[in-house]
This record gives C-alpha cells, sequence and structure tokens, in this order.
C-alpha cells in the first residue's frame, strides 16, 4: 500500500485502539490500587478462593492435554477408519460455551437426573449430583480437549516427520520415538493450548457458578452484586488479572523455546497400528464424544421435551435468542468494521504496529468479568444515555473481542502481492481505488471468518453480557443462567438446547461456505 493510505490506517488503528482497548485496562489498574485497602475478604478466604481457581486450572489443563493429545494423533497418525467424522466429531463442543455443558452436567446427574433414569434398570438408581470441584473439573475439561486436539492437529500436519523416522530407524519403539522426538516439537503448541484453557477456567464464570464451585470469579460477582462500593470487587479482579497474567507469561517463555518446522515439510504418513491400540482408540474416542456430545445433547433434549410435555411455554426464550442474534450481529459488524484498520496498519509488521496490533490481545486475555467491570465503570461515568444500553454491550464486545477479528485479516493482507498493488498504480488507480478494488475484496473471506468468530462469541458471552444488557432485554445466556440459579431445569434446558441449535448449523453453514471458497481459489 502506499505510504499515505499507511499512515492514514495507522492514525485510525491508534485512535481505535486508545479509545477501545486502553480504557478498560487504566479502569482496571486505578481500581485495583484503591480497591487495595477494602476489607471484605480475609487472608484466608483469598487463600481459598486462589487454591480452588488453581487447583481448578490446573485439573482441567492437564486432562485437556492428555485427552487432546491423544485424541489429534489417533486422528492424524493412525489410519483408523472415519478419522476425520471423529475428529470432527471431537470438536463439536468448540461451539457450546461452558455453562451449557453444566446445564446438561446439572439434568444428568443426581437423583432425578436423565443419565441416573436410563441406568435404574442396571440397578443404578441414583448418581451423585453435578456440584463441586469435579463437576467443574468434567464441564470444562470437555470445552478444553477440542482447543487441544485442534491445536495439536494443525501441529502434527506441519511437523517434518525425517526426525521421528530417524528415530525409528535407530531402533527405537513409536512410543519412545513419540515421546523423544514429537513431543518437544509441540512443545510450544501444548504451551498454547494451556495458556488458552487456563484463562478460560480463570475467567469462567456460568459454569463454576451453576455447579456451586468457589473460585475468583464466583467471589468478584457476590461483592458486586448488590453494592453501590465497587472497589471490593476490584480489589478481587486485579489479583484474578494478575493470575491471568501469569499464565499469559509462562506461555510466551514456553514457546519462545519451540523447534521450528521445516518449510517444506511432508505430511508425516499415517501408521496402520496393531488391533489392540485400535480397539483402544475407538474406545477413547467413543468416550470421548459421548461425553462430550451425544449424553449433553440427548439430555439437553429430554428435559425439553419434558417441559414442553408438562406444558410450559417457549415464548419467552424465543424473543431472547432473537436478542441474542441481534447483539451477536450487531457486535460482528461493529468490531469487523474497527478491525479493517488495525490489521492495515500491522500489516508491514514494524515494531509500532506490533504494539498496535497487541494491545487488543491484552483486553481480550483478561478475565471477562474484570473487563465487564471496567466497561461499567466507564458507562456510569459517561454520559447517562450509555448505561445499561444496547450502544454500551456492543462496544463492550468489540473490547472484548476485537483480536477475533484482526487476527485473520492481518494474516490476509500479509499474503496479498504487492506487485498487485503496484500494477494497479501504474493503470492510474488511487490509493482508494486500490484498497476497495484490491485489498478489501481479497481480504474479504478472513473478514468473514473473524466476523463469525466474534458473532459466536458475543452469542455465548455471560458475564459481560449480565453486566451491561439493557433493562429488560434478556438474552439465551442470560437466561439460561438465571434459571439455573434458580432451579428451573426445564427453562435452562430449553435455552441451551436452543443455544445448540442456533450454534451448530450457522457454524456448519460458515465451514462449508470456507470449504467452497478454498476448493475455488
Amino acid at each position: 500500500m502506499a505510504a499515505r493510505t499507511q499512515r492514514a490506517a495507522t492514525v485510525l488503528a491508534v485512535m481505535i485502539v486508545a479509545l477501545l482497548s486502553v480504557p478498560p485496562l487504566v479502569v482496571l489498574a486505578v481500581q485495583g490500587v484503591h480497591g487495595r485497602d477494602a476489607q471484605t475478604v480475609t487472608p484466608e478466604r483469598l487463600l481459598q478462593l486462589l487454591g480452588n481457581t488453581l487447583l481448578l486450572s490446573a485439573l482441567v489443563v492437564g486432562f485437556s492435554l492428555v485427552i487432546g493429545t491423544a485424541t489429534a494423533v489417533i486422528t492424524q497418525r493412525s489410519t483408523l477408519r472415519g478419522r476425520r467424522v471423529w475428529s470432527t466429531l471431537v470438536t463439536v463442543p468448540l461451539v457450546l460455551p461452558a455453562y451449557v455443558i453444566a446445564v446438561a452436567l446439572s439434568g444428568m446427574l443426581g437423583g432425578g437426573g436423565t443419565l441416573s433414569q436410563w441406568l435404574a434398570p442396571l440397578g443404578i438408581d441414583r448418581l451423585p449430583p453435578a456440584v463441586g470441584l469435579w463437576a467443574a473439573t468434567a464441564c470444562l475439561t470437555i470445552v478444553g480437549v477440542p482447543v487441544v486436539h485442534a491445536l495439536v492437529s494443525a501441529a502434527l500436519a506441519r511437523l517434518d516427520p525425517a526426525l521421528e523416522e530417524t528415530a525409528r530407524l535407530l531402533g527405537d519403539p513409536p512410543a519412545r520415538a513419540f515421546a523423544r522426538v514429537v513431543l518437544p516439537q509441540l512443545r510450544g503448541t501444548l504451551a498454547l493450548g494451556a495458556c488458552v484453557i487456563a484463562l478460560y477456567v480463570v475467567s469462567d464464570f456460568g459454569a463454576v457458578s451453576m455447579l456451586r464451585y468457589d473460585t475468583f470469579t464466583r467471589a468478584v460477582y457476590a461483592q458486586f452484586r448488590g453494592r453501590v462500593d465497587l472497589a471490593p470487587a476490584f480489589a478481587l479482579c486485579s489479583i484474578l488479572v494478575m493470575v491471568a497474567a501469569v499464565f499469559v507469561i509462562g506461555q510466551v517463555v514456553l514457546r519462545g523455546r519451540e523447534h521450528a518446522a521445516a518449510a517444506n515439510a511432508r505430511p508425516a504418513a499415517p501408521r496402520r497400528w496393531g488391533a489392540p491400540a485400535r480397539i483402544a482408540a475407538v474406545v477413547l474416542l467413543c468416550a470421548v464424544v459421548t461425553a462430550s456430545s451425544i449424553l449433553p445433547i440427548a439430555t439437553l433434549a429430554t428435559w425439553t421435551l419434558r417441559g414442553l410435555g408438562a406444558g410450559a411455554q417457549p415464548g419467552p426464550v424465543l424473543v431472547e435468542a432473537g436478542n441474542a442474534l441481534l447483539y451477536g450481529l450487531l457486535a460482528s459488524i461493529v468490531t469487523t468494521v474497527l478491525a479493517v484498520p488495525i490489521a492495515l496498519a500491522a500489516r508491514r509488521r514494524t515494531r509500532f504496529g506490533r504494539v498496535i496490533e497487541a494491545v487488543p490481545w491484552i483486553t481480550h486475555s483478561l478475565p471477562h468479568l474484570a473487563v465487564g467491570l471496567a466497561i461499567l465503570v466507564l458507562a456510569l461515568r459517561g454520559p447517562p444515555v450509555l448505561y445499561q444500553s444496547t450502544t454500551a454491550l456492543v462496544l463492550a464486545y468489540a473490547v472484548l473481542f476485537l483480536p477475533l477479528a484482526v487476527a485473520p485479516l492481518s494474516v490476509a493482507l500479509r499474503r496479498i502481492d504487492e506487485r498487485l498493488l503496484d500494477a494497479s498504480r501504474v493503470l492510474g488507480g488511487s490509493d482508494a481505488a486500490t484498497l476497495g478494488r484490491i485489498v478489501l475484496p481479497l481480504a474479504l473471506p478472513a473478514a468473514l471468518t473473524g466476523a463469525v468468530l466474534v458473532f459466536f462469541a458475543a452469542f455465548h458471552e455471560l458475564p459481560a453480557t449480565l453486566l451491561l444488557r439493557p433493562t429488560g432485554a434478556e438474552t439465551l445466556a442470560v437466561r439460561l443462567w438465571g434459571a439455573m440459579v434458580e432451579g428451573q431445569y426445564t427453562t435452562a434446558s430449553i435455552a441451551a438446547l436452543l443455544m445448540v441449535a442456533i450454534s451448530v448449523p450457522l457454524l456448519g453453514l460458515h465451514a462449508r461456505a470456507t470449504v467452497r471458497e478454498a476448493v475455488a481459489a
């Protein structure tokens, strides 16, 4: 691009980041300092909350890394039939927020749970209720496994198999060669997956609240609810932010030691496994898919049909689904438009451009409840029309999910051949014409991908929506959370199943369109 267009994009990007991403960070820093003297939680309680949060994070990360890596190896390195179908089924929970899984677990287990009823003929008429540490671990692991599976699958596809084949020729058995050669090359990918999952666990509010496990997010919301003084809530938020920062820094350190893949590495040929290994692989895949998709969706459907048969009215839920779709659509449009100048400014990978691109990621990595509280403070101190308004909620979504739109756009813009832009200018095209006729059309598929990612993130968002939604305008996420708090499993199941019914087909349509574009290209 011409220098003039690049400068204009950079100026606009700086304004967007300064007005959108920086203010919540400033509020969190200032309020965290002012809230340090807020004596509302005893040191013993703080240690308990910190221990609970770190223990849950460690368990979820550990189980997710082991199971997700195993499923990725099975679907990438074996000749198992239908491995692509299995890979798709494993990733289905990517479109389901943790609180939907929590609703399913609550309706599945316990004395009156659907699984208890299904197992009654076998003499098992009562299962333990889904509460506490083990339930929260199971719920968040179901959400974490697909993340690790997707990351490790992509990394395995990029690895050069030469080193592994050399180890095999030197006499190492497959398991030893994998542990000595492949795993070290996956260290950076596993560190990234661990960081993503740990940040999700630390920021999760809906699942731990529904499953009644005390973490910092529950304590923050308890300090905020019904209080005029927000200092105690921000005091806890500052600790939550520091925990998130430790995870991010640790991930950066570990990824810095990652082995680089060869530029033209050929993919590793799948190996034929023996019968015991194939049986174990199928059993593991069946267990993962059943626990993460089949049983939760079947449970939600059972509770929904049972409730509708008992006369439950889904009318309000349909209205709330419309609200969620509207807010998600507005968020995707606004966020994608704001992402374009940032991606253009970061296209040349200068140091200043990297800083502009990195600041929104800092806000995105923070717990959403903390960012939501910061935006609430800004709305209270801004024009009265912003408080509890659609504008404030959509801007909050943009603050939280701006990197999801910037990332694919940045990759697409860097892949544009400069010769196309030079040819346009030689033929007399102005900077604006080159931008409108060449750059933006080539980046359109990436922009649509980012918009879809933002839509799903906003559609599923709970804590920020709970704090900032317009008065009287509920969404599916808020309805689901409120129904679970009040013990209304039928209403919660209807809302959760409706969320699944909207999310999965939309994601399937987007994936199909993406494949068609790739084939056409």
